[in-house]
Parts: structure tokens; sequence; C-alpha cells
């Protein structure tokens, strides 16, 4: 009995200390991920540069629809987008743009897959900005017709 009380005590002090800290993300989470230390590995030494053709558009039915009604295609490769609090970050603050009709995040990809509005426009610094205020950075941007896989 003595060798289960303290198995489990000492489970219970450990645990603390193994978990990571997620505790702005509960009900009041507020999106922002600035404090969040997303370690990025040093590439400087590599071209990671992407080419233009290389980020493909999520195959999402909001997405799909999205251009179909005639909205412009933007994928973004995002820098730390490891966690679905991270896809929530980005979504929260994308989703309340006027000029995004649809938002989805590729956590496997690690892109920001964007339809805007039809006759909108967001600039590569504009999406840089609102990726900022998520809490991560962009890496390389796509867009238009070469996002579109087929």
């Amino acid at each position: 009995m003595f060798r289960i009380i303290l198995i489990t005590a000492a489970l219970a002090i450990s645990t603390p200390a193994f978990a990571q800290d997620h505790s702005g993300h509960g009900s009041d989470y507020k999106g922002d991920h600035a404090g969040h230390d997303h370690k990025v590995e040093d590439h400087s030494g590599h071209d990671m540069s992407m080419t233009e053709g290389s980020l493909r558009l999520a195959d999402q039915a909001e997405l799909t629809a999205a251009i179909a009604a005639g909205g412009e295609p933007i994928v973004a490769k995002v820098l730390g987008a490891v966690c679905d609090f991270c896809a929530k970050a980005m979504n929260k603050t994308f989703g309340k743009r006027d000029d995004v009709a649809a938002v989805y995040v590729d956590l496997d990809a690690k892109t920001l897959n964007l339809v805007l509005k039809p006759g909108a426009t967001m600039t590569d610094e504009a999406l840089r900005k609102a990726v900022k205020k998520s809490g991560y950075k962009v890496d390389s941007i796509a867009r238009g017709a070469a996002t579109i896989s087929g």
C-alpha cells in the first residue's frame, strides 16, 4: 500500500515538470504566440528558398469554393507552426479579416492557405505582418495559379 502511495505521489509531483505550458490556451486564449519559443533551426548555410511553384494550396472544400467564387489563392510557408494552437492563432487572425474568404492552416505542410475575396488584395508585407501578429514568421509566399495543383 505504501508503495502505491509513494509511486502516485512521485508521478503527481514530477508530471508538471514534463508538461508543456499551454496555460494561455484555455477559453481566454487571445491568439498571441509571441511568448512561445518555437525553435527554428538555423539553416543559414543551406539554400532553403522555395520556388514559387513549390507551394500548393491545400485540398479543402472551403478553399476550392472560394476560388470558384473568384478569389485569389495565397499559400505562405510558416516557420514554427507545429500544433493545433498554432493553427488556431492564425485561423483567428485571418478569419477576422474582411479581405479573406477562406483560411486553412496545414500543419503537415507548415503552410497558411488563404483565398482572398474577389477583388481584394493583400500585399506580402501585410501578410507577413499578420502572421507575425499570430506569433510566427513567413518563409515564402506563392500566389495565384502557381498554388493550384492539378
